[in-house]
């Protein structure tokens, strides 16, 4: 009798679990197309209920004003009970607040302490706040060379914000030797994908190349092609 119950106990948490599941998947595509709104009412019980990733983004929309009123408060209340949960989102979002002092006191130690549990689970946008902090030396003593680590991580996972900044600390010789057929490939790769007007773009190019004889060119494009290809994992 006990074995049957707790079998038939474990089929309702299933089927628990994926209706949860299914809700939240619901929730994901009324966001992308724009409903908001219905995300919101379809995330909010999810989070009552204890799911992660329903309280991270419940966080960010209460941060936002998407789909419900902003509320500062309520956007920290879920922030930190997803973050607690580990979601990385959380807790870059997280880290992001006490790195710029919205909402929270500006706090550099939490800051770097939320955006290393993110980054460590592989969260680019994370790895670009921790470089930036090594960059500026902003509540960690400067290095480039750490900061230039950072980027590296988050470049190769196709962040362009990364691979721009990667781009000019070679070209610069900060943190890492000069590069400058690197530093014209990270560039281009970045430039790719960065939201800029043709014109900009063209700038940051003709700028990455300006040293750079036709011969060199053709190399650092031959680079750019061969990491491409492998996913920005064959990039040296």
């Amino acid at each position: 009798m006990k074995l049957i119950s707790a079998i038939a106990l474990s089929f309702m948490l299933a089927l628990a679990g994926s209706a949860l599941a299914e809700d939240y998947e619901n929730a994901v595509s009324a966001t992308r197309r724009g409903d908001f709104a219905g995300a919101f009412k379809l995330l909010k019980p999810l989070a009552e209920k204890g799911d992660a990733r329903a309280q991270a983004d419940l966080g960010a929309m209460y941060l936002t004003g998407k789909g419900t009123a902003a509320d500062p408060k309520a956007a920290l209340k879920w922030l930190r009970l997803a973050a607690d949960h580990g979601n990385a989102s959380a807790q870059f979002n997280l880290g992001t607040m006490y790195l710029e002092g919205q909402v929270v006191m500006r706090d550099y130690k939490e800051a770097m302490k939320w955006n290393l549990l993110a980054a460590a689970q592989g969260l680019a946008a994370a790895q670009v706040n921790i470089a930036s902090m090594y960059y500026d030396g902003v509540g960690v003593t400067q290095d480039y060379k750490e900061a230039a680590k950072w980027l590296r991580l988050a470049a190769e996972q196709g962040d362009a914000d990364a691979q721009l900044n990667l781009g000019n600390m070679y070209v610069a010789g900060q943190g890492v030797e000069r590069d400058l057929l690197r530093g014209f490939m990270w560039t281009q790769l970045a430039t790719e994908s960065l939201s800029m007007g043709e014109t900009e773009k063209k700038a940051v190019r003709d700028m990455s190349a300006k040293s750079l004889s036709p011969q060199d060119v053709a190399k650092a494009q031959a680079m750019v092609a061969r990491c491409k290809e492998s996913k920005f994992k064959n990039c040296d």
